[in-house]
């Protein structure tokens, strides 16, 4: 009994300090948001970042999106998930990782107890790559970026980085885990340990795995996205790392 109340208090206090300062019971009015001084500060310069994104011509992906997709997610918080690159519906609403691939998301959010609202999700690419740029409603056109149009938007990325400076990062498919680890590694390998991003002074835990997408088209690969999951629910808890 004792081991049981002393989980659930440190499922309580990861929920409050994983969570926006408005969830904490306290209903703000519309148009009024309760946060703190330094919740404010990363806001505004995440919206600048947004701002820039999507005024962006720094590639071709620029001139061919339908919307760009900057990121979305707390100013505090204290759990980054790192994607690929927009697809259809993304570019469609300018939010990452939306779709039936979204709505898993939320499932694996939701299992480990946090929820888009406390987390930040970002691409790494901001534009969704399409093989037929003429053709944007058109299902099934996308492609591969080129290491150029990645190179172009990695600097939007390795700032809203520095702006979150998270506890941990998940990498969210392979393309996601080699930029943040600088590694040549398949997924496969990648998966399931964690790695360690360094912007300068700068040091943080990332957990790869593979991309909600992955799983829709291979769904025995969700025990394994559970597996790493559950480690990063243990990593944030305080627990010991296996």
């Amino acid at each position: 009994m004792a081991d049981e109340l002393l989980g659930l208090t440190r499922r309580l206090r990861r929920r409050v300090e994983q969570s926006p300062r408005c969830c904490w019971g306290l209903r703000p009015r519309e148009g009024v948001a309760i946060a703190s001084p330094g919740a404010a500060d990363a806001q505004s310069r995440l919206e600048a970042v947004a701002k820039a994104v999507r005024s962006c011509r720094r590639c071709p992906l620029g001139c061919a999106r339908m919307r760009a997709v900057p990121g979305a997610g707390s100013p505090e918080a204290g759990v980054l998930f790192v994607g690929e690159w927009p697809g259809f519906e993304d570019d469609r609403c300018g939010e990452p990782i939306v779709g039936p691939a979204g709505e898993l998301l939320d499932r694996i959010l939701a299992a480990i107890g946090l929820s888009r609202r406390a987390v930040f999700i970002a691409d790494i690419v901001k534009c969704r790559p399409m093989g037929d740029p003429d053709q944007p409603e058109a299902h099934g056109n996308d492609r591969l970026p080129t290491s150029e149009e990645m190179s172009a938007c990695r600097p939007y990325l390795v700032e809203q980085i520095r702006i979150l400076a998270p506890r941990c990062i998940v990498a969210l498919g392979e393309a996601a885990a080699r930029t943040l680890l600088g590694s040549e590694a398949p997924i496969g390998r990648l998966r399931g340990l964690w790695g360690e991003y360094r912007d300068g002074d700068l040091a943080v835990q990332v957990m790869p795995t593979y991309h909600p997408a992955a799983l829709l088209r291979d769904p025995e690969l969700k025990k394994l996205v559970w597996q790493d999951m559950k480690a990063l629910r243990d990593e944030l808890e305080g627990g010991p790392r296996a």
